[in-house]
């Protein structure tokens, strides 16, 4: 009889909903979204305008970077520095294809194209891939990235 009992609350216990962590708290809004499209925007825009400080701003403090075929980079100072060291572009286009979350906490991925000069023989190259990018809304209302790992095409 106890055995029996046991295994009725056990399979009792089984189907109680459990509620986790992101239940309960607010999805994203339109304007969480549209910040996030524009976090992503500028991201493309500074790193073609080379305006390393402006890009920088956009990762947190402690943001990992993994670009396409490197080690991870970590803290925006480290960050900065890596996409300086970057060959001279003349084309980048970021397509956000999704954007979800919750609270302060979200992702985008979309796919990325970009054009670079092959120093040696001065012309130009097209790579491209995919990018999934973490970001937090900051205390101030402002997005920033956590993680952004770009992945080039093979």
């Amino acid at each position: 009889m106890k055995a029996r009992a046991l295994v009725a609350l056990a399979v009792g216990l089984c189907l109680v909903p459990v509620r986790s962590e992101s239940q309960g708290r607010p999805a994203l809004t339109q304007e969480d979204v549209k910040q996030i499209n524009e976090l992503t925007q500028a991201f493309a825009k500074g790193i073609l305008a080379k305006e390393w400080k402006t890009v920088g701003a956009l990762y947190a403090d402690s943001a990992v970077l993994y670009p396409p075929g490197e080690t991870a980079v970590k803290g925006r100072a480290s960050i900065e520095a890596c996409l300086a060291g970057l060959p001279g572009m003349t084309g980048f286009i970021v397509r956000t294809t999704s954007v979800e979350g919750r609270d302060d906490l979200a992702y985008a991925q979309g796919t990325y194209t970009m054009t670079i000069v092959d120093p040696r023989e001065k012309k130009p190259i097209e790579a491209s891939g995919y990018f999934v990018q973490i970001s937090r809304k900051q205390p101030d209302g402002r997005w920033l990235m956590t993680v952004h790992m770009l992945n080039a095409h093979e």
